[in-house]
């Protein structure tokens, strides 16, 4: 019966603190040991999560962090890669089965024209999406009403969130029909060309976090893709990426799971011998449980001054000590 009260106590306490934590806390650590990028990323996914994703302001701050640890100062491989070039439409994700290209177009590789226009004449075009152009979004609806010329110049990431804010997506193109409504709708506006909802992938993320472009921070002139074989990305300890051949050495960050301690002091009642062995094992026992819903584990006892886990306080019959777990 004790022992059911003391799963009670750590039940309530840890129940307490570790409700108020959620998602995966990660840290990035800095590995000096010069690696090319794909060794880097073999050794991030054995040791810890992946090489490190940096995105956010949150990111470059645990970068900086990271590098100031060790008092690194100079450019290390983080997880982004020039990615397997295929077309694909924005809406689902879908491969593209019905094109209506100019015949000189797609006119690039591994560039940066990463995103598609059509144009008055019924053809299509690829040029950087950093242009501003007037786009069509397409709604759920059927025939002439599926699509939306929207008359605001816009890049084409931008276009493609306020498609997916106020519609569907940036529009799908399925066929002739379809191609024709919409280089009709922009002769009878005067128009030259808008964005449609296709693009290819020119860099990826390691672990497969969407790649939230208007939140990048790339140096100055980068990617420049020196001589066409810089496919990986480096970042300074700003957070500033620029691009690299993959084969060279270099440091790296990898993303690791944040380590946190958290006390949780137990008080025991007890109206006789207490047997310690006994109502360690039943506590341990009730915080595994906690904490490997919470993915958290490891439980460290703290020992008192006098070498001992339990100890009497206040002259009475209370015996109580303090965990503390990972």
């Amino acid at each position: 019966m004790m022992h059911d009260k003391i799963q009670l106590v750590v039940l309530l306490a840890l129940t307490g603190i570790l409700s108020k934590t959620s998602g995966v806390p990660y840290r990035f650590v800095l590995i000096e040991g010069p690696k090319t990028w794909t060794e880097a990323q073999s050794y991030c996914r054995e040791k810890h999560m992946d090489l490190a994703t940096v995105q956010s302001d949150e990111d470059r701050a645990k970068l900086k962090e990271a590098a100031n640890d060790v008092n690194f100062q100079s450019f290390a491989w983080i997880g982004f890669y020039n990615g397997v070039l295929t077309w694909r439409w924005s809406y689902q994700n879908t491969v593209i089965s019905y094109t209506k290209w100019e015949s000189w177009q797609p006119d690039s590789g591994r560039t940066d024209e990463a995103c598609a226009f059509v144009d008055r004449n019924q053809r299509w075009g690829d040029a950087t999406c950093l242009l501003e152009k007037y786009f069509f979004c397409q709604t759920d609806e059927k025939g002439s009403a599926k699509f939306k010329y929207i008359k605001m110049s816009m890049k084409w990431r931008e276009a493609q969130l306020y498609c997916r804010t106020l519609y569907t997506d940036l529009a799908s193109v399925t066929d002739d029909t379809e191609n024709t409504a919409l280089t009709n709708i922009i002769s009878a506006n005067n128009g030259l060309d808008a964005w449609i909802g296709l693009s290819k992938n020119l860099w990826l993320w390691s672990d497969q976090t969407n790649v939230s472009w208007s939140s990048l921070t790339w140096e100055s002139g980068q990617p420049n893709n020196v001589n066409g074989n810089e496919e990986c990305a480096c970042a300074g300890t700003e957070g500033q990426m620029a691009d690299d051949a993959c084969s060279t050495l270099r440091a790296f960050y990898c993303k690791t799971p944040e380590v946190k301690k958290q006390l949780v002091r137990v008080a025991v009642k007890s109206s006789g011998y207490l047997d310690e062995s006994a109502v360690m094992k039943a506590i341990e026992k009730k915080m595994n449980q906690i904490l490997s819903d919470q993915g958290m584990n490891n439980i460290i006892w703290r020992v008192q001054p006098d070498g001992k886990i339990f100890h009497q306080t206040n002259n009475t019959e209370k015996t109580s000590t303090a965990c503390e777990e990972h």
